[in-house]
């Protein structure tokens, strides 16, 4: 092959390869931004759709707080209250009872139980008293309008003194419940649990929640939390639940007690349905005007993992979601409650790693493989709403987000493609030009002198050019082998350096310091000491006892690296630390107690892991000291002074799993700290020397806040 074909090759290589990896970086730069900007736009939804929900519960809120002390809710509940033991007794009617337990049998229940799992017992559905089963035979048997649109009924024939009072305030109500958007209204006797009145009339009208067939419902829950409930106005918030009044439809509840000038009266409290919920989420179905695309879309979770609004996929094509549903085996009785109900709330569970870490009560962003088998980016939150553990997640498909992405990859191909043909050609030309293949020698040369060792040329034939080559080859071969070895054992030796001293003080000496000693007047000094360990050792084998203390003084060193204190060394089971030196900082005294109490910590955990039976002793004190290097083969940095001494003192005269300080450490950090007096101590060669101990509790708290 000649040597000009040889460089055609070599040229159109580079050009390739160059064309090929700025494509790929420029493919990945434009990938990781696009991805950041879909990021961003779902935070950003997510964050919207979050705060219009807990804003609409801010809403009702404030509305039924109101609407609780308005004076003509407060007189309706008197009066409806009033007629409604007076047209009570404990046994109803035959005529009434009749016809109640006629609609029973033939129109709520069957709908009913097509739905939901039948109750044990006829019975357990029917209400008690002749109240009940008039008010219900006058209210929804005789009346003339279907299910659904009982609200528009005002007077009743068969109960005219009850009537007389619901023609007077029914109407308000039912405006009230159009208005604010809610579902039903019910006023409730507090005394006796019985709903006294409802706009939508359903079955639950007229039965006792303490002891009718609803009691268990999130209704009689929210209503006897709000009957017992100090201070009067809170407001309880009951979860959707299937509410068997409603046919086992999604119904959540607030409510809230209503008071007159001697006390309470009974309660207010308003159903919601999913759909406010929905048409605050899905914007009113304007998904893609929101920016999420054919496949994004939002929604709420709840802490049993179920839907608390309507997935877009269901809404937008319900029978393909279904087919869906039926090839992820859910059961069919789910898949008829979603086709009656016409929503999934409450029915399709969503047990997603974005939902698991928001229902942590974490917040973020992240791409997970969606039930539909699909990748997506997603964006979570936990709601705020007193009284719900909800989240909230946005979501996009991943292949729709970078869709971008994808056409800046086909029109980098064809740019590459063009680069490519016009690399050739360039190279066509140039090869005329350079004629000899001693360039590569050259080239190479030039590089070796610049301190480049990865050169290689390329030898491909045996003639004198090439034996040059790999003559060269070798020398440089040799030559960065032996420069990585050198620069690996300068690297080694760096490294052990600074395993015994300061990096400060390791570069003093690289500089060509002899003797280094320093006077610092203001440095913190720690000592620590581990009791127990003595008996500990008689007790366990040295490897294991070298693997205990090993692992325990590991976790010392991260500690203080971390908060920057600077470890002297260790004798035996003893430990030794100071801050505000080398390098000085203000702060020495507080990041010393900090270490303190990270090492009781420490303990705490490592004697939880090993059973091992070890306190700490830790005293501290502050003051001026000298440090220096000393020795000339097994060198060490080392501290002296008064300070130093004291401080050992104070933690051998110190109490186990305490923190003793000296006054000129107190001095420094009692505002920061809490601190117990302990007194005056005895320390030989000092005499008296006042001491605090640090508060074990609320220093633990302290710490813990920090």
């Amino acid at each position: 092959m000649s040597i000009r074909i040889k460089l055609l090759c070599v040229l159109l290589t580079v050009g390739v390869s160059a064309v090929v990896g700025t494509g790929i970086l420029a493919y990945k730069a434009g990938e990781k931004a696009l991805t950041q900007t879909a990021m961003n736009q779902l935070t950003g939804i997510r964050r919207g759709k979050a705060f219009q929900i807990e804003s609409y519960f801010r809403t009702i809120r404030s509305q039924l707080r109101i609407l609780s002390q308005d004076p003509g809710t407060i007189e309706a509940l008197q009066r409806l209250s009033a007629e409604f033991q007076k047209l009570d007794a404990p046994a109803p009617s035959n005529e009434h009872q009749e016809a109640v337990l006629q609609y029973y049998r033939t129109d709520h229940l069957p709908q009913l139980q097509r739905l939901v799992p039948p109750r044990a017992s006829f019975d357990d559905y029917l209400p008690a008293g002749r109240a009940a089963y008039a008010l219900q035979d006058a209210y929804i048997v005789k009346n003339p309008m279907i299910a659904g649109k009982r609200n528009a009924y005002d007077q009743a024939p068969g109960t005219p003194a009850y009537s007389a009072a619901h023609v007077r305030y029914h109407p308000s109500f039912r405006k009230i419940v159009e208005e604010f958007g809610f579902y039903d209204l019910f006023l409730v006797d507090t005394r006796t649990g019985q709903i006294v009145y409802t706009v939508q009339k359903e079955v639950d009208f007229a039965t006792s929640l303490y002891s009718g067939p609803y009691r268990g419902t999130a209704l009689a829950k929210a209503v006897k939390q709000a009957r017992d409930a100090a201070g009067g106005n809170e407001v309880i918030v009951a979860d959707f639940e299937m509410y068997e009044p409603s046919l086992g439809a999604p119904a959540a509840f607030l409510a809230t007690v209503v008071r007159d000038a001697t006390g309470p009266l009974g309660v207010l409290a308003v159903q919601l349905s999913p759909d406010d919920i929905d048409r605050v989420v899905t914007s009113e179905r304007g998904w893609e005007r929101d920016g999420l695309g054919k496949s994004g879309g939002s929604g709420v979770v709840g802490p049993d993992y179920l839907l608390r609004s309507n997935a877009r996929s269901f809404l937008e094509r319900p029978n393909q979601a279904l087919d869906q549903m039926r090839a992820r085996k859910v059961p069919e009785d789910v898949i008829r409650r979603i086709r009656a109900y016409n929503s999934t709330v409450l029915q399709q569970e969503v047990r997603l790693p974005s939902v698991v870490a928001a229902l942590r009560g974490e917040e973020g962003t992240g791409i997970q493989t969606a039930s539909s088998g699909r990748a997506s980016l997603v964006s979570y939150m936990p709601l705020s709403i007193p009284g719900l553990k909800w989240t909230i997640a946005s979501r996009i498909d991943l292949d729709e987000a970078l869709e971008p992405v994808e056409r800046l990859r086909r029109i980098l191909v064809w740019w590459g493609l063009l680069s490519v043909a016009a690399t050739a050609v360039i190279a066509l030309i140039l090869t005329r030009v350079i004629c000899r293949p001693v360039a590569r020698l050259v080239t190479a040369a030039q590089q070796v002198a610049a301190n480049d060792f990865r050169v290689h040329v390329p030898v491909e034939n045996r003639d004198e050019l090439g034996v040059l080559s790999q003559t060269f080859n070798d020398t440089v071969d040799s030559i960065r082998e032996k420069t990585e070895t050198i620069q690996r054992q300068t690297r080694e030796n760096e490294r052990l350096l600074l395993n015994i001293l300061p990096e400060v003080i390791a570069d003093r000496l690289r500089d060509g310091e002899t003797t280094i000693a320093d006077s610092f007047s203001e440095a913190t000094v720690l000592f620590a000491d581990l009791v127990g360990f003595t008996e500990l050792s008689g007790t366990r084998g040295p490897q294991e006892l070298v693997a205990m203390l090993n692992n325990l003084f590991t976790r010392f060193d991260e500690s203080a690296q971390r908060i920057g204190v600077e470890k002297i060394k260790t004798i035996g089971d003893a430990y030794m630390a100071v801050a505000g030196l080398p390098k000085p900082c203000p702060d020495h005294a507080r990041r010393i107690v900090l270490l303190a109490l990270e090492m009781l910590q420490n303990l705490e955990d490592f004697r939880e892991q090993t059973g091992a039976r070890l306190s700490l002793r830790i005293g501290i004190n502050s003051g001026p000291v000298v440090a220096g290097v000393i020795g000339s083969t097994k060198f060490i940095y080392d501290l002296w002074g008064d300070t130093v001494n004291v401080a050992s003192r104070m933690e051998s005269h110190g109490v186990a799993d305490r923190v003793q300080v000296t006054r000129a450490v107190y001095e420094q950090i009692k505002n920061e700290f809490p601190f117990e007096h302990r007194g005056e101590i005895e320390v030989k060669g000092k005499g008296a020397i006042e001491t605090w101990l640090l508060s074990a509790p609320a220093a633990a708290e302290t710490f813990s806040t920090r």
